[in-house]
């Protein structure tokens, strides 16, 4: 089986780094042919080419890298505002496309990335790792056997490091270069992760939005956001810049016959089900310490390599372009509800 050939556009910017050792750590699986990044000779992107990719060729443009390097696939990093623009070229050009999230700074900037991607029957991947976590997937796994029964709640609790302590000047603050605050950057996260585990749309959005901690920044640093999803259940998300490093994080749902709750620190989920087929042991704690492997990890190994089957016509990569398009749509409600107060509703085409 011959190697896929993948390039990366945009070498230094967030998580870029990380991604890139994936693909090395995969180097079985996968030959890096090119490089673009629009400083290529800047301080940051080149002390942050490692010996195992030093003889890798910078491309003078995207133009050029696709053409020239011919690759199978591209992974995609930068300004939200650049990436929708460097996705449309390399699907134009019929190259798979692994993104980035939060892809964009609107979500109406993918649509034409999303015609191009299904025009050309190609792939697409991004960055919403927690998918591929293994807690995550008996999740996933538990709601779609039904063990929680009929679908009541979910809930997300997100803290993180403060934005003085991430740099007020970051562009991620830039609304113009990002999008939003820590709902566009990290929030969106949670809000894929819940669409995932329920199999349903978000359907209305009610918000409030603030800069907590008074910091020079345009964007959010912290939300309270609740959800309706089609399938009646409701879901709240509560996420900030609040603490001085590191994370918290708890998550939680409901239903008729159960109830699941995993915090992420002690990498253990409970799960509580009724249903007969668990009648013998009705509480279950499941444990999955994570491995340590190079880049991010043993999840963003099982994402990669989803995606490398999808692209051999093996199997799905678990994500469609719509995706990255709906928690976008998502987000942007829940900015529209803390502007003006009101629930939004979003289509059920949404």
């Amino acid at each position: 089986m011959s190697k896929l050939r993948f390039a990366q556009i945009g070498v230094a910017a967030i998580h870029a780094s990380m991604y890139r050792d994936s693909l090395i750590y995969l180097h079985d699986d996968v030959e890096i042919v090119g490089f673009y990044d629009p400083e290529p000779d800047s301080e940051a992107v080149r002390s942050r080419i490692k010996p195992d990719v030093a003889h890798v060729p910078f491309y003078a443009s995207v133009e050029a890298l696709l053409a020239e390097a011919k690759p199978d696939a591209v992974m995609i990093s930068g300004y939200c505002r650049d990436m929708p623009g460097w996705m449309e070229q390399a699907a134009n050009a019929g190259v798979h496309v692994w993104a980035e999230k939060p892809f964009a700074v609107h979500s109406d900037q993918l649509l034409p990335v999303k015609e191009a991607i299904e025009r050309n029957k190609l792939q697409f991947s991004c960055g919403y790792s927690w998918r591929f976590e293994p807690l995550s997937q008996i999740v996933k796994e538990t709601t779609a056997a039904g063990l929680l029964g009929k679908p009541y709640g979910i809930d997300v609790r997100f803290l993180t490091s403060s934005v003085l302590s991430r740099d007020p000047n970051h562009w991620m603050f830039d609304p113009a270069l990002s999008g939003g605050g820590i709902l566009n950057w990290l929030g969106c996260h949670w809000i894929d992760l819940m669409r995932f585990w329920s199999d349903s749309e978000i359907t209305q959005v009610a918000a409030i939005e603030a800069n907590v901690s008074g910091a020079p920044i345009s964007v959010e640093d912290a939300a309270s956001v609740s959800f309706r999803f089609a399938n009646g259940m409701i879901g709240s998300l509560y996420t900030g810049n609040f603490l001085p490093s590191g994370n918290e994080v708890a998550l939680g749902m409901n239903g008729s016959t159960g109830a699941m709750s995993w915090n992420i620190d002690d990498q253990k989920c409970t799960i509580v089900s009724t249903n007969p087929a668990w009648e013998a042991a009705p509480m279950r704690t499941f444990e999955a310490p994570s491995a340590t492997l190079p880049g991010y990890g043993g999840a963003g190994a099982r994402l990669l390599r989803a995606f490398f089957a999808a692209i051999r016509g093996e199997g799905s990569s678990g994500y469609t372009i719509d995706d990255a398009i709906a928690s976008l749509r998502v987000i942007e409600a829940a900015h529209e509800s803390a502007q003006t107060g009101k629930t939004v509703h979003l289509r059920s085409s949404d």
